[in-house]
């Protein structure tokens, strides 16, 4: 484990200011798939940004009938929402096909969203892969590639994104809300 800078965030604006100040930093939330990869030795964040504490632990009804999901939402108790299960029940079934119940008890939404791919060249720090080392290769073209994508793959890369629920969404046609330095953003969960 390498050493790295931890900062608890009290607001959205000192999250992202924290986040800026660390080129290499990485939000902290649920950690489920990022501690993982920080002992595999493949994440080697500068700075951890705990999120925990802030206020995005909530499902929102808008008045459209929409719904706000924020990034500290468990799986869990996205899955078993009402208002999801009964409005939405393609993302409820999602999350719950993701991962088991006591991985979906402490994933956060946001993490689910940011999670890195699974293959196992990305995770084998001796092996080539673009996403871990740009211009590296891609171990899994000429190699095991079972489970990995054949459709809508690139020269870079064949793996898949791990995450049921951003499949959901993006059928969905939902929108991610971001916030940085320059302000709120939004782009399309696709």
């Amino acid at each position: 484990m390498e050493s790295f800078a931890y900062v608890r965030a009290g607001s959205l604006a000192e999250a992202a200011e924290a986040f800026a100040a660390h080129p290499g930093a990485r939000y902290l939330g649920g950690g489920t798939n990022l501690v993982d990869l920080m002992k595999l030795g493949v994440e080697r964040p500068t700075a951890l940004v705990d999120v925990t504490r802030l206020p995005l632990d909530r499902v929102t009804e808008l008045p459209d009938g929409s719904l706000r999901i924020g990034a500290l939402v468990r799986n869990s108790d996205l899955a078993a929402h009402p208002r999801v299960r009964d409005g939405w029940p393609a993302l409820s079934q999602a999350v719950l096909a993701g991962a088991s119940g006591q991985l979906r008890n402490a994933a956060t939404t946001g993490g689910n969203l940011l999670q890195r791919t699974r293959c196992p060249y990305f995770q084998d720090v001796s092996k080539p892969c673009n996403k871990r080392r740009p211009g590296s290769g891609c171990g899994a073209r000429d190699g095991v590639h079972r489970d990995h994508a054949v459709l809508g793959h690139s020269e870079q890369c064949i793996a898949t994104h791990p995450s049921d629920m951003a499949v959901a969404l993006a059928a969905l046609d939902a929108e991610v809300e971001l916030y940085g330095t320059a302000g709120v953003r939004r782009v399309a969960a696709a």
